[in-house]
């Protein structure tokens, strides 16, 4: 077996409780100690895991033939492997997210598609009729205007996001709560386009099934990957048993890390006690008829800030 440091990271992924966080920790403190080369090794994650014993069992456990098998079936399935190291790992989700973006992504197709400048599109997965026009008319405006669509593949606004932006000669972004292994063209898809049109993507290992934590965690994935946010449909933080609202979460993400938030006017969609919350937090209201206008004036100016931020302090030109 020939070890590399993409199967490094892969094989930290498998391992029991190491999670994004010590990733980035390792990756970081590798970076720090050897500008020119960041590439992770087995040394330099042990080195790192003696800090606690358990990781470092756990990671000293691991079959590394089975584990290096499994590694290979994933790159015979012609899935990339994208890693903070990677060059074409995508910059706007640490820009967005910082250390607490996923470390390692699994994608299939058109990789280019990080970047192009994308806009996610959320939603109740039973959304009502008005929330359906509401969503199919303003991912139309968005795809014909060159914006890419990303979204999470689940029925509802998710799906229709999608199939908006394809059946308008688009792009979207497919970002999954389970593994590409899982991944296929479900039936709502079989009569477009989509060879050379979509991007998915994973941060969970290609074998992983769909869960209710993956859904959430795969959320801040969705608004790390994306310029701005659109919430279409959302009902309250969390409904009478308790149960946290998908949606609403995702809005608050985006607030919290600073990416702009659309949120649909309230009156158009049925069951959207969430979206006056969410414009009462900060998001921007939006309707079908000004949605394209308000997210590019609002893009703009968020862009000339960000970059009046970030400029250099020994510029004085």
């Amino acid at each position: 077996m020939k070890s590399n440091s993409e199967y490094i990271w892969y094989k930290l992924l498998k391992t029991r409780g190491v999670g994004p966080k010590t990733i980035h920790n390792i990756y970081n403190n590798c970076k720090n100690k050897n500008e020119e080369n960041s590439e992770l090794s087995e040394n330099i994650v042990s080195e790192f895991l003696k800090k606690n014993r358990k990781l470092l069992n756990n990671w000293e456990d691991i079959d590394d033939e089975i584990c290096f098998s499994e590694y290979e079936k994933v790159i015979k399935k012609d899935i990339k492997i994208l890693t903070l190291g990677s060059k074409n790992y995508p910059k706007i989700i640490i820009d967005n997210l910082g250390d607490v973006a996923a470390p390692i992504l699994f994608c299939g197709g058109k990789i280019d598609l990080f970047n192009n400048e994308s806009i996610a599109i959320v939603g109740s997965r039973n959304v009502c009729d008005n929330g359906i026009k509401s969503t199919s008319n303003i991912a139309k405006q968005l795809s014909n205007s060159g914006y890419n669509i990303v979204s999470g593949y689940a029925k509802g606004v998710d799906t229709i996001s999608h199939l908006s932006a394809l059946e308008n000669d688009g792009t979207t972004t497919f970002v999954l709560s389970y593994g590409l292994f899982e991944f296929k063209k479900k039936k709502d898809f079989e009569d477009v386009k989509w060879a050379g049109n979509i991007l998915a993507l994973s941060e969970f290992l290609p074998e992983s099934q769909w869960s209710p934590s993956n859904a959430m965690i795969r959320n801040k994935t969705i608004i790390g990957l994306s310029n701005a946010v659109i919430v279409i449909q959302s009902g309250p933080e969390k409904d009478e048993k308790g149960n946290m609202s998908g949606t609403f979460n995702s809005g608050k993400i985006a607030l919290k890390y600073n990416v702009p938030l659309f949120v649909l006017t309230p009156s158009l969609a049925d069951n959207a006690e969430g979206n006056q919350n969410l414009i009462n937090l900060g998001g921007i209201e939006i309707n079908p008829n000004n949605a394209l206008e308000k997210i590019k004036d609002n893009l703009s100016k968020f862009t000339s800030k960000e970059k009046k931020e970030n400029q250099s302090i020994f510029n004085f030109d």
